[in-house]
């Protein structure tokens, strides 16, 4: 078959510029000379292009030019669709796709260092001065691996070393579990097959080894906040998650929570919600984009994979970043590894919106953090929403299990080498020779194919349980779903490979993307063959589910593994682990800033300054590219609309077109307040609750019908030689829980399911060869969902003047910890108010009953900014001005604190208000057309324009990257 070089190159540009081509190589007998078949390339660019290359030669006379490909073994999305679209010219083809940049004003050399620091990334990508000889003969590039396909045995005095070689994250004393084990077997070896499955299975990922461990609590030296030790917890999850969802009960609610890949709740009498947010940290700090697009595609499948199977309704990213200054102002003395700020930025947004953009799911909820310690490992916090039918034949969804009996399917894309070791990758803080085959890049548009053939094979009852294929491909999915059964086949001849020469343990454990794994009766297996064949998605029969209480691999005729279920998920041995808490204490970070001035005379300028810090201003530019609208369901959206816009406090979706009752939404919204650590990760865990909470209630959610969940990214909290802070971070996530768990207690709120990463460390050299050891804020993500009532709704902003303006809350702000202390210099605040958490339930019931009255014509929690920096949030997208009235503190204007609001209330209604609200309301001033916020104060009138203030949270920001 003859291969074809076809460049496609944009008519338009600066000379000087840096400019992009597409480049596709086409294998093909059948020619490319018909209009639609040149359509297919020219419209690559969704621009005016050149479609021939000779005439480029023209146009490039004298310009310098680099290739970008992706490396053998790395998904690459374009060509794949390529080669469908001509595919349905009648044209068989094997199509590849890379890039080309190009300058006249730049030599190689510079253009090819310029480029990859800006556009490509070495770790995926090749990047090579451009061949002059590309058109006489140009060659589709080939993988194969120079594997060695013969399983390896490892005598058991040697698996130390040999599991430490392989990067597997063994400590001693499970090395000293499976050397017994073998030995109880009779065995002399185990294969390298065996010890990879119980690398992964054992992992922190995948076992949560810290928080199920015995943990002795202490705190060193007297503190002013709450003491909670000393004291034995006998386990994290078990004391603190599971321990108040039990207690809460709602056992009405909660269908599957902790033992699927999502919690599951009940929202009406047709309809189930399935909730999970994840973390993919490591991989997006190597590769933003490839990590990003795997992690949102990733959690997408734990909805299609929870209970039967749920249909993804609904995206939201929550993403920590250090600031992007730090490129420009610590250049050298960033991470040689994780790449810099604006590439990790537009890398992980553009994969979070590629994912959910591509797959038809809306991205309606999320916010972006900064702080200088996530220049180590970023934060990447994704979600999905989904919706199931409460019943399919008579039968529940929200449960599932595998049948002795039952077929093996594996359904989706093939098997490669990217994404090896991946739950051991994510279990293990980020070092300069960290392994870069856990890097995987996702297809979409293969993952749309899969969950339309899974929805319709659901509702055709085609299997008995489904999960996905995520962190540990096969080895997960099959060696969990087999605890049903206790005991699995499982034929690595049968798994269909993107190249040859992969080992059986890189097929076992492999995470290449977009697979899901059944449970199929024998019974329903021709129908689900053909189901899968009319939906264009492949599916592999790999064993059987067996009651033999093994887990047996084999490739060919050979055994490659044979591990007993018992020992597989219950043989790790426990940590008993020491812990102690210092106090209040400053997070080491190589990063620091330059001491704070002194706050400005003139309020109104602290208000300008904290609408454009990185941490208010406005993310329009980056969220707007995502698709708020598809599917048809968003009712509120992540901004408000006018003239201008203005944040939202979280997003809500109707339920009525999946099936739900008439007038039925749900609101999505979350809290997170990652600087509080510093102070008391009790507190920190208590505020993230009350956001949430606040903000779903700022977006009608019904208070008694709200279910939360937990996301924990932490510093390393085990103690060692180069970490010597272990005990005091493990110390930090010992309170956290505390906080997480009264919160919860007191407001009656179940947590449905949750994720933990522990080790988000960087230790490795600077760019300049500097040591640097450091980790991430201990930060807390607390997300929610809540029922809603669509006739109901309550906006986030001013819409008409004459209102009045109508702080809601206990009146404890304070300036400690807050986003005016990380701008200004504060003194007097020496500390934060005591928590409160029934009085906080307190007012949130009188604010539910307010709001379901009609009596706000708006509500906003007051956050990040305090009262003053809310109030012109509201005040943005209408333009509308307001005049108010207060002693001008810098406590009262921007004082931080739990369970408060501004509520914009009509006059006539504002008795009914006092009424309600009592001692926990306080009169500001009232709405006004001048399109100018006033602030009075003893002896000084300060005024602005409301448009100043939106410029400056509008333009606060990088935009389009």
């Amino acid at each position: 078959m003859k291969t074809r070089r076809i460049e496609v190159y944009p008519l338009y540009g600066k000379e000087t510029e840096v400019r992009k081509a597409q480049v596709f190589l086409v294998e093909t007998d059948s020619s490319l000379d018909s209009p639609k078949v040149k359509k297919i390339f020219a419209d690559s660019l969704c621009e005016k292009t050149l479609f021939n290359a000779v005439e480029a030669e023209t146009y490039l006379e004298g310009a310098n030019a680099v290739e970008v490909f992706s490396k053998p073994g790395v998904t690459e999305t374009r060509g794949p669709v390529t080669k469908k679209l001509l595919g349905l010219q009648g044209i068989k083809a094997r199509v590849a796709v890379g890039d080309i940049y190009f300058c006249r004003g730049m030599d190689t050399v510079a253009l090819k260092k310029k480029v990859e620091n800006r556009w490509a990334n070495t770790l995926v990508h090749h990047v090579r001065p451009l061949d002059p000889e590309r058109f006489s003969s140009p060659r589709l590039p080939s993988i194969a691996l120079s594997r060695n396909d013969r399983v390896e045995h490892i005598a058991l005095e040697t698996i130390g070393p040999w599991t430490e070689a392989r990067s597997l994250g063994f400590s001693d004393g499970e090395i000293e579990a499976i050397v017994s084990f073998a030995l109880a077997q009779g065995r002399e070896t185990l294969s390298d097959v065996e010890l990879e499955v119980l690398a992964q299975t054992w992992s922190e990922h995948c076992k949560h080894k810290i928080f199920s461990a015995s943990i002795d609590y202490s705190e060193r030296g007297d503190h002013p906040y709450k003491k909670i030790g000393p004291k034995r917890i006998p386990g994290l999850f078990k004391t603190y998650i599971e321990g108040v969802t039990r207690e809460v009960g709602r056992e009405e609610m909660l269908l599957s929570v902790f033992v699927d890949n999502a919690g599951i709740v009940s929202f009406d009498d047709v309809l189930n919600l399935c909730f999970k947010v994840e973390t993919h940290n490591s991989p997006s700090a190597l590769d933003p984009y490839g990590g990003a697009l795997t992690g949102i595609l990733g959690v997408n499948r734990d909805i299609l994979g929870a209970g039967l199977g749920a249909k993804p309704v609904a995206n939201t990213d929550i993403f920590c970043f250090p600031p992007l200054e730090l490129e420009d102002t610590h250049p050298e003395d960033l991470p040689k590894t994780v790449m810099p700020p604006r590439r990790i930025l537009e890398g992980v947004h553009k994969g979070v919106e590629d994912g959910g953009n591509k797959s038809g799911i809306p991205t309606v909820n999320g916010s972006i953090l900064y702080h200088p310690s996530y220049a180590g490992k970023p934060l990447v916090f994704v979600g999905t929403l989904g919706v199931m039918p409460r019943e399919i034949g008579g039968r529940p969804t929200a449960v599932k299990g595998a049948q002795e009996g039952d077929h093996i399917y594996m359904v989706g894309g093939a098997v490669g080498a990217d994404g090896i070791h991946g739950a051991v990758f994510s279990s293990m803080e980020l070092k300069d020779d960290a392994s870069t085959g856990a890097v995987q890049i996702g297809d979409a548009f293969e993952q749309k194919r899969v969950t339309d053939f899974l929805l319709e094979a659901r509702d055709q009852s085609l299997f008995n349980s489904v999960t996905d294929n995520g962190a540990g491909g096969l080895s997960s999915s099959i060696g969990e779903m087999a605890r049903d059964t206790n005991g699995a086949l499982l034929k690595l001849e049968r798994v269909p490979l993107k190249y040859p020469g992969l080992s059986p343990w890189e097929i076992v454990v492999s995470e290449s993307q977009e697979r899901m794994s059944f449970a199929v009766p024998p019974s329903k297996v021709q129908a689900f063959e053909a189901l899968a064949n009319k939906h264009a998605v492949g599916a592999y029969a790999l064993g059987f589910f067996e009651r033999t209480g093994y887990f047996h691999i084999k490739n060919g005729s050979e055994t490659v593994g044979h591990l007993p279920m018992d020992f597989l998920h219950g043989g790790l041995p426990s940590m008993t682990l020491t812990a102690h808490w210092e106090g209040t204490k400053a997070h080491p970070c190589p990063y620091g800033s330059e001491k704070n001035p002194p706050p400005p005379v003139n309020p109104l300028d602290a208000l300008l300054a904290l609408l454009s810090s990185p941490n208010i201003a406005s993310k329009e530019s980056l969220v707007r590219q995502y698709d708020h609208e598809v599917q048809g369901q968003t009712i509120q959206r992540p901004f408000c609309e006018g003239s201008y816009t203005g944040p939202s406090d979280g997003a809500i979706l109707s339920l009525e077109v999946p099936g739900g009752g008439a007038h039925t939404g749900v609101a999505l919204a979350h809290g997170i307040n990652p600087f509080l650590s510093e102070e008391d990760p009790y507190r920190m865990a208590t505020a993230c609750v009350d956001e949430c909470v606040r903000n779903l209630l700022c977006s009608s959610g019904i208070l008694h019908h709200m279910a939360l969940l937990d996301n924990f990214c932490w510093p390393d909290p085990l103690s060692s030689p180069h970490n010597p802070e272990g005990g005091h971070h493990l110390g930090q996530l010992v309170r956290t829980c505390e906080g997480l768990r009264d919160a919860c207690r007191v407001f009656r709120l179940p947590l449905i399911s949750g994720k933990d990463s522990m080790k988000n460390n960087y230790r490795g050299p600077s760019r300049s060869g500097k040591p640097l050891a450091f980790g991430v804020l201990p930060t807390l993500l607390v997300s929610g969902l809540a029922k809603v009532d669509t006739r109901r709704p309550v906006g986030n902003c001013a819409r008409k003047p004459g209102e009045v303006v109508a702080e809601l809350g206990p009146g404890t702000m304070s300036l400690r910890a807050s986003a005016f202390s990380r701008l200004y210099r504060v003194s007097g605040e020496t500390l934060l108010p005591p928590v409160n958490l029934e009085k906080s339930l307190d007012i949130f019931q009188r604010v539910e009953k307010a709001r379901d009255m009609g009596l706000f014509s708006a509500l906003h929690d007051i956050s990040d900014g305090g009262f003053l920096t809310a109030l012109a949030e509201m005040l943005f997208p209408c333009n509308l001005g307001a005049k108010i009235a207060g002693d001008g503190t810098n406590g009262s204007l921007f004082g931080e604190g739990p369970s408060s609001f501004v509520a914009l209330v009509p006059k006539e209604r504002l008795g009914e208000v006092t009424k309600i609200m009592g001692d926990c309301l306080n009169i500001w001033g009232t709405v006004d057309n001048s399109s100018h916020l006033s602030l009075e104060t003893p002896g000084k009138t300060f005024r602005i324009s409301t448009l100043d203030c939106y410029r400056a949270w509008d333009g606060g920001v990088l935009k389009e990257p």
